[in-house]
């Protein structure tokens, strides 16, 4: 292969590698792959935090308690 050839492939390597970046780590002020997937992350930990709050406060008051007895007893 001569000089050109290198050069070319070289040149086409560094714009792919450029474009997988760009939409991995975001440019012009957007956050990229990596930034949706760490605020899916974060919501995803908040929900799964309010659900575990909400069944402790229900099991607290005995409705969660009361309606799985009332099952189980049918």
């Amino acid at each position: 292969m001569k000089d050109e050839e290198h050069d070319k492939i070289r040149m086409e390597t560094h714009d792919a590698v450029q474009t997988i970046r760009a939409v991995l780590l975001g440019a012009n002020g957007d956050n990229g792959l990596v930034g949706d997937v760490k605020r899916l992350a974060n919501s995803h930990y908040k929900l799964k935090q309010q659900f575990w709050v909400l069944v402790g406060l229900l099991v607290g008051s005995g409705i969660l308690a009361g309606g799985i007895s009332v099952l189980l007893s049918s």
